[in-house]
């Protein structure tokens, strides 16, 4: 049986997680319609420079220090002061490169103004080195609630030194110190609300940076591969074609990320808890992956379905041409979870070295389907392949674990195999209902919703009749009966 008070911690973990995500997305939201409204476009080209070289160096350079703390069950003082004292060394070879490389990068775009803010960011990068390395218990132990107020205040005080830059200066400087103000919260925050006290050290940089030296090649790997269907479609596609895939790769992937991404963050530390324990490890990690397909797949499917009315209402009818790419992309969506998820477990059991391995292939896979794909079938081509490669990385993911003991796929399909065939009936029934609907011409707002309602309430109904039906009771419409039912009887008492 899978730990119960693990699984439960996961769970918690993931609501702290979504909250924490969807503040932040929140604050994000609210700061673009206000900065939107104070400076002009100009400013933003600028900040977009300047922040180049910054984002890309922050890509590349990601070695999941944090990672081999919460992976390792029995890390040591020396092991926690290690990864600091790495931290700081990587933040200031990092701001060195951003100094040095300032003027270049000036010449380069023609862009004298980006010096200065260039610098701002270096110094910002160069503080964030020096955040206490304590604050990974916070996601280690499971204390997600402090985790989310780490995170958010963080966030808060970025958000509120932005916007009073920019109410008072009307400048594009409200973005390098909101950036800056960040840093500085977090650096202080991290003393305040962690009670260890770090120490420059580097007795166990030699296991760490074996550790690191995989996530950093899964990292590198990952950060090209993700990118390199927007590099291909800048060469080979009009500046239309590649806005018009860049905001349907968003929007598709939103039903994914939004889920899958809290689920990583909380089964990283509960899958290392159970890692000295490799069968309770591996029932809970089916478990977790079957819950999050559960509301996965459904969305997913709803979104393809629904793409062209969701585009209308949300981004309007002058991106009709994403419909077609959110259709194919949204199932792709899928994928991106089970990857998440799979990522999760990898760590947690220590084979960095097969994520770092994968994603070589990956990458390399990538390469050579899709830069034929664009050149010869254009931007559909090329949505595609990005749906294929995607699919095949899934499955190849999902045999590898199972190869190395920590996947049973049969079980993971004995518990997602009602999810599947309920959303492939609710699949037939929008494509069904959905032009009945539209005949009625009420506002298409209203359309949308009474859609989304309908295509819950068929997946829902389905999965119902199916799990009485069916013999096997295991799965993830067990758990969630099981916490309805807990939190009635709790009300009842």
């Amino acid at each position: 049986m899978p730990d119960k008070s693990i699984a439960k911690q996961i769970a918690t973990g993931t609501i702290w997680s979504v909250l924490m995500r969807m503040t932040i997305r929140m604050l994000g939201i609210i700061s673009v319609l206000i900065l939107a409204r104070i400076l002009v476009p100009a400013d933003y080209g600028i900040v977009a420079k300047a922040i180049l070289l910054s984002g890309f160096l922050e890509l590349v350079t990601q070695f999941g220090f944090n990672a081999a703390l919460i992976q390792n069950q029995n890390a040591t003082k020396d092991d926690y002061d290690t990864v600091w004292t790495l931290s700081i060394i990587r933040a200031t070879a990092l701001s060195i490169v951003m100094l040095i490389s300032a003027p270049w990068l000036a010449d380069y775009f023609n862009e004298v103004a980006i010096v200065p803010l260039i610098y701002a960011y270096s110094i910002s990068t160069f503080i964030q080195g020096f955040t206490n390395v304590g604050v990974i218990d916070f996601q280690r132990d499971m204390n997600f609630n402090f985790d989310f107020k780490f995170n958010v205040f963080q966030k808060i005080s970025s958000f509120s030194v932005t916007i009073a830059v920019a109410l008072t200066w009307q400048s594009y400087w409200a973005f390098p110190l909101g950036v800056l103000a960040g840093s500085v919260a977090a650096l202080f925050a991290s003393f305040l609300m962690s009670a260890y006290r770090p120490r420059f050290c580097l007795t166990t940089w030699r296991s760490i940076l074996n550790f690191s030296k995989w996530m950093f090649l899964y990292e590198t790997m990952g950060a090209i591969s993700l990118k390199l269907d927007t590099f291909l479609l800048s060469k080979f596609a009009s500046a239309e074609e590649l806005g018009v895939y860049t905001i349907s790769y968003e929007v598709s992937g939103m039903p994914s990320t939004e889920i899958a991404m809290p689920v990583a963050r909380s089964a990283l530390p509960g899958l290392s808890k159970l890692n000295h324990n490799l069968s309770k490890m591996k029932e809970t990690y089916i478990d977790i992956l079957a819950t999050t397909l559960m509301v996965a797949i459904p969305a997913a499917v709803g979104l393809s379905v629904l793409a062209e009315d969701i585009v209308k209402v949300v981004l309007g009818n002058n991106w009709i041409s994403a419909i077609a790419i959110i259709e194919v992309l949204a199932l792709f969506g899928v994928t991106r979870v089970i990857s998440a998820c799979s990522v999760s477990a990898l760590i947690a059991a220590g084979k960095v070295n097969i994520l770092g391995r994968f994603s070589f292939f990956m990458m390399l896979m990538r390469l050579a389907i899709l830069p034929v794909s664009v050149i010869y079938y254009g931007i559909m081509g090329l949505t595609y392949s990005v749906l294929i490669t995607g699919l095949i990385g899934m499955i190849l993911m999902l045999w590898t674990q199972q190869f190395i003991g920590l996947l049973s796929i049969k079980a993971l399909l004995l518990q997602i195999w009602r999810i599947i065939i309920a959303a492939s009936v609710m699949h037939i029934s929008l494509n069904f209902l959905v032009p009945l609907i539209h005949s009625f011409e009420w506002p298409l707002l209203i359309v949308l919703l009474l859609e989304v309602v309908i295509g819950v309430l068929v997946f829902s109904i389905v999965s119902i009749v199916l799990y009485n039906l069916s013999n096997s009771k295991v799965g993830p419409e067990q758990r969630v009966l099981n916490i309805i039912y807990s939190k009635i009887s709790r009300k009842s008492l």
